[in-house]
């Protein structure tokens, strides 16, 4: 991966250090972790919205917006740290992520969505998947904590 393909060195780093990680925790302790395929999927998502931060097709708001959950991906305290609890911490990461990605799509199209994707996963599928899991996943109401929270800090709403 080149420099230029995703944005800066810090992102090329963080993207392929979250990626080793949660590949090794899969391979020894993860295995047997009921949402482990969506949690090899958080690297992805983050590569996604750094990608969409230097697309010019992503409209100034919205990058904005993307840039808060990159730093909340890599901010080590947030509802399910991970630095406590490993790999597992990313579920709120990626659950927000996708989130974020969804609510783009009435200001983005969606091959600029597919253009910047990184993985075999149909994209849109693998959304819907996580936002059907994810109050399950994150514990009863926390999803919609997580959603509210950011609806009312960063989207204004």
């Amino acid at each position: 991966m080149k420099k230029d393909e995703i944005g800066d060195v810090a992102h090329i780093d963080f993207y392929r250090q979250l990626r080793a990680q949660i590949h090794n925790w899969a391979k020894t302790k993860g295995k047997a972790y009921e949402y482990l395929e969506y949690l090899l999927l958080a690297p992805d998502f983050f590569y996604l919205l750094v990608k969409l931060m230097f697309d010019g097709n992503v409209p100034l708001k919205a990058k904005a917006r993307t840039g808060v959950v990159i730093l909340y991906y890599i901010f080590p305290l947030d509802i399910v740290p991970e630095a406590l609890l490993g790999p597992v911490g990313f579920a709120d990461d990626l659950v927000l992520a996708v989130w974020t990605i969804r609510n783009l799509l009435g200001s983005v199209d969606r091959e600029v969505l597919l253009k910047h994707w990184p993985s075999e996963e149909n994209l849109f599928m693998a959304m819907e998947k996580i936002l059907n899991v994810a109050d399950e996943w994150l514990g009863k109401g926390a999803y919609q904590k997580l959603k509210n929270f950011f609806k009312q800090k960063v989207m204004g709403a």
